[in-house]
């Protein structure tokens, strides 16, 4: 139900919707990026990663330690769980990570798709990676990708 604030100027009466108090609004937690995550319990990376068309298309929770992250602008991020990796993108590129999170664990929120990346788009993740070498991809590239609608770093318990 929309509030309505009344504002006199110069004789007349406005109807305006009210200003909704700060505490009204969900509060993002801190070291969080996006939406705010919804789903509470992680499927695990390794099994995104080996069956991705069980998952493609339903939003689902991932965890992970970061292991890159985009240099030039944060818009891109690679979890881990130890031994499987998955790429991170953010949903309509609508918000970035920091550099410097690398070590860092994090939830994800968003969908899996398997993509074919090409040469030149394999070689311009490498670029903007910390340890990337573009020289080392040759052709096409197959993918399992993930764009997160949210991201939110947690203290490491591991």
């Amino acid at each position: 139900m929309a509030r309505f604030a009344a504002i006199a100027l110069g004789g007349l009466l406005i109807l305006g919707p009210a200003l909704v108090q700060a505490e009204e609004r969900p509060q993002q937690p801190a070291g969080s990026f996006g939406a705010l995550i919804q789903l509470e319990v992680p499927t695990p990376l390794a099994e995104v990663v080996a069956h991705p068309e069980r998952y493609a298309g339903t939003p689902i929770l991932i965890r992970g330690r970061v292991s890159d992250v985009c240099q030039r602008k944060g818009c891109w991020t690679v979890l881990t769980d130890g031994s499987a990796l998955l790429r991170i993108q953010f949903k309509d590129y609508g918000f970035f990570l920091p550099k410097d999170i690398r070590g860092r664990d994090a939830l994800a929120e968003g969908e899996v798709r398997v993509e074919m990346l090409s040469q030149a788009a394999a070689r311009h993740f490498a670029e903007e990676s910390q340890d990337g070498d573009p020289e080392s991809i040759v052709g096409p590239q197959r993918v399992v990708a993930f764009t997160a609608s949210g991201v939110r770093l947690i203290d490491s318990d591991r």
